[in-house]
């Protein structure tokens, strides 16, 4: 054999075992080539949202380590237990410890005001307290004004002065929805493996408390439905109901029948997206998925609200979070439920009356939509925006670096029950399928290592796969 030919087949050998080595399992980087495939990947809809209509809940977050404040107000741990209302320090301490064990985002009311203000002051003493936009509207309405400068973006909520000052100026604000004090929500949040007594946060989270006059009542319901009919925007998001825990049965269906009704009026030209979050109340969940999820587009929700949702209405894999449970949703669990809840309150031809024809499912380390198809495009863009999104905000950075970040999903899974199981290809990390003629699209999560804020998360990622969606009236 001539040199020549010896030269080029250790040539070739060598760049054959340099492949193997850099994309074998055990040597190949997963997050950096996740973070290549969704930059390659990640386009925007062709025909984007233009005005949008963001309403009604808004607040000062005061952002404080959980740990620290328990340590400041003399709280020594205890007993766990999940209250639905707190009303003193004893129930404070014990439903911030259960859910800190699990390591889930929670949100609680506070019902007892003077107590509640004594953990404010005590809050507001600590080294490292920070003041941010808060409420789900408010941190929606910020995020896509980011996401799309040129986007015209009309809010409603209560607003004080603090937040004023806050908002970005791009966004406009109706002079009726001023009050003259913020709203203060607590953001208790804790870092992955800190104690806390005998207990370790299995991941970094918050918990979440307030003592809400404006919100809890939702007092921008009307205003906000009001001000669609001379804005006409071509997106609608809601949120806020989950503030309304505390309140009597009584008042609550009131307000819930009333929304209701102004969804009905809305024309069907306008997606009307429907943002959850943490709530105690069973029947409150279940009235408002028999009830408001109907009368909407779209729905964003995280694992603890899907489930919990679940168990209120007696669907599939209700009991999939048990007390002990702190590790991360499984997923085929999770589309099952999406599938169930699009079959069951969703557009169809037994519910032609519904509107329900999006699901935007996120969770720590992964997201899932689903759509009926011929509502809604770039789906499969979406999903991976809005995972992308998630590690870029909790790490507070600008560009995603596979240093900061990790991939925690199980190499093999299912997508839903009877499915075969699949192995994680990072080279392709959205995946897509169809069930029930409905459309379904996976990405991970890329988390990130050491998060500098939890909160708000849901709410961007939510804002996120809306705009980079397109909606088909």
């Amino acid at each position: 054999m001539s040199a020549s030919y010896t030269i080029f087949f250790a040539l070739c050998f060598a760049l054959v075992s340099y492949l193997f080595f850099k994309y074998s399992d055990n040597n190949v980087n997963r997050e950096r080539v996740i973070i290549d495939s969704w930059t390659d990947f990640i386009k925007p809809p062709t025909k984007q949202f233009q005005k949008l209509s963001v309403g009604v809940n808004s607040n000062i977050d005061i952002i404080v380590s959980g740990v620290s404040l328990l340590k400041a107000l003399n709280i020594s741990p205890g007993k766990k237990k999940n209250n639905n209302v707190l009303s003193s320090f004893s129930e404070l301490q014990e439903t911030f410890s259960y859910y800190f064990a699990r390591g889930s985002a929670a949100e609680r009311t506070f019902a007892d005001q003077v107590v509640y203000q004594k953990i404010i002051q005590a809050a507001e003493t600590l080294r490292d307290v920070e003041h941010f936009i808060g409420g789900n509207a408010a941190l929606m309405a910020k995020k896509a004004s980011s996401l799309f400068p040129k986007l015209i973006i009309h809010f409603v909520g209560p607003v004080g002065p603090l937040l004023e000052s806050l908002m970005p100026k791009s966004i406009k604000i109706p002079d009726s929805c001023h009050i003259p004090k913020d709203e203060i929500h607590l953001i208790m949040e804790y870092k992955i493996g800190e104690k806390w007594g005998n207990l370790s946060a299995p991941v970094a989270n918050r918990f979440i408390t307030s003592h809400d006059e404006s919100n809890s009542k939702v007092v921008m319901l009307e205003p906000f439905f009001e001000s669609i009919k001379v804005f006409q925007p071509d997106l609608m998001l809601l949120s806020g109901l989950n503030i309304m825990d505390g309140q009597s049965q009584e008042f609550f269906n009131e307000r819930l029948t009333k929304l209701v009704t102004l969804l009905k009026d809305v024309p069907s030209s306008i997606p009307v997206h429907l943002e959850l979050a943490s709530m105690a109340t069973k029947d409150y969940v279940k009235l408002i998925i028999e009830q408001a999820v109907p009368n909407v587009d779209s729905l964003g929700l995280n694992e603890q609200e899907i489930v919990f949702a679940s168990k209120a209405l007696d669907g599939p894999h209700h009991d999939h979070f048990d007390d002990d449970h702190t590790g991360q949703p499984e997923i085929y669990k999770i589309s099952d439920i999406m599938l169930w809840t699009l079959k069951t309150y969703g557009k169809s031809t037994q519910r032609p009356l519904s509107r329900l024809t999006r699901i935007h499912f996120h969770s720590l380390t992964f997201h899932i939509i689903a759509v009926e198809e011929s509502a809604w495009s770039n789906v499969d863009k979406a999903t991976a925006a809005g995972a992308q999104v998630a590690g870029l905000q909790a790490c507070n950075i600008a560009k995603m670096d596979e240093n900061l970040v990790m991939l925690k999903i199980p190499l093999k899974f299912k997508l839903f029950t009877g499915d075969v199981e699949k192995e994680f290809d990072p080279h392709n990390p959205v995946i897509t399928w169809k069930k029930d003629n409905y459309y379904f699209v996976f990405s991970p999560v890329l988390v990130c290592k050491h998060p500098v804020k939890t909160v708000g998360l849901g709410d961007a990622i939510s804002a996120t796969g809306l705009m980079f969606s397109e909606y088909h009236s």
